[in-house]
């Protein structure tokens, strides 16, 4: 069983797949096959039925694994005996009929358009270090990239010109994003300050202070200190700008699939979690603003029935 899993390990490699994300699928299955042999007695995934995987998730549950965690492990072992079929390493797939336990979504955390602008401003634009930061929060906003995707992108990605940029994201798969005028603007005011950070000439067009690529971690550390500033609670962070892009692009009328293919989501249902948050903001605006909310108009009731 090792031997099968250490082969879809390095098929996952091929395929591109996030470090994490192969970290992840490898923890799952190892506790899969801990299950298989110290539970059941099982040494082969031949013998592995639907059955047996039912007293896995059962076994899961026993030991307190949220639902979310058990969602996570099924569809580790869909796609694993997915390969294992392909493969010819089982017979008949057992996840075919395996279901999902059902579990609340928490909506993610997302700024007010305003906040969104007043984060930008936040960089002190006087010195280097702001123009750089300010040209990264205005590229964020204005393409819900990953930390990760904005900390790869290189010279050969950008054109100003026709204001897009190229960007890879999980799995290596390159999507074209559209530039807005602000982000190119402040992009624009980068570079011609860029050659201040560089201690060793390199492709990468956001730099360390050290000229040096960002590593996704030393980035989010560098624009959580803005985001402390803005956020009203806890559990703001870098990615809540990607959540903020989608969520006032699909508020202000944009497509569900136009969102979707901008973010570099393959599955529509990860996107769709945007149009509850869209709906929950609309919400909060029609009571915040709307005339029927407003004391004003019971002060008015009062007046003219009085």
């Amino acid at each position: 069983m090792v031997e099968v899993i250490n082969d879809y390990i390095n098929y996952l490699i091929a395929r591109g797949l996030s470090k994490l994300t192969i970290k992840t699928y490898r923890s799952d299955l190892d506790q899969l096959i801990d299950f298989l042999k110290t539970q059941i007695g099982y040494f082969s995934f031949q013998s592995v039925s639907h059955t047996t995987l039912r007293f896995f998730v059962r076994w899961l549950n026993q030991n307190k694994l949220s639902n979310r965690s058990i969602c996570r492990k099924i569809s580790t072992m869909k796609e694993f005996f997915k390969y294992c079929l392909k493969n010819d390493h089982i017979q008949q797939n057992p996840t075919k009929k395996l279901v999902y336990p059902k579990f609340s979504t928490k909506l993610p955390m997302v700024f007010s358009i305003q906040e969104m602008f007043d984060l930008i401003d936040l960089p002190d634009i006087s010195n280097k270090y702001g123009i750089r930061d300010k040209a990264i929060l205005e590229v964020l906003y204005s393409t819900g990239m990953r930390i990760s995707e904005i900390t790869n992108i290189v010279f050969a990605d950008l054109d100003l010109d026709s204001q897009k940029i190229k960007v890879t994201g999980k799995g290596n798969k390159d999507r074209i994003v559209p530039l807005g005028r602000m982000a190119v603007k402040a992009i624009t005011k980068y570079l011609k300050i860029r050659k201040k950070f560089i201690v060793e000439e390199n492709e990468f067009i956001f730099v360390s202070k050290f000229g040096t690529q960002f590593s996704p971690n030393s980035l989010r550390e560098v624009l959580n200190k803005y985001i402390k500033k803005i956020a009203r609670t806890d559990g703001y962070s870098v990615h809540s700008i990607r959540h903020s892009f989608a969520t006032h692009m699909l508020e202000n009328g944009a497509h569900l699939s136009t969102v979707q293919k901008i973010l570099g989501h393959e599955n529509p249902t990860t996107t769709q979690i945007y149009t509850q948050l869209s709906i929950v903001y609309q919400r909060e605006a029609i009571r915040k603003y709307h005339p029927i909310n407003h004391s004003e108009r019971d002060q008015f009731k009062l007046a003219f029935f009085n």
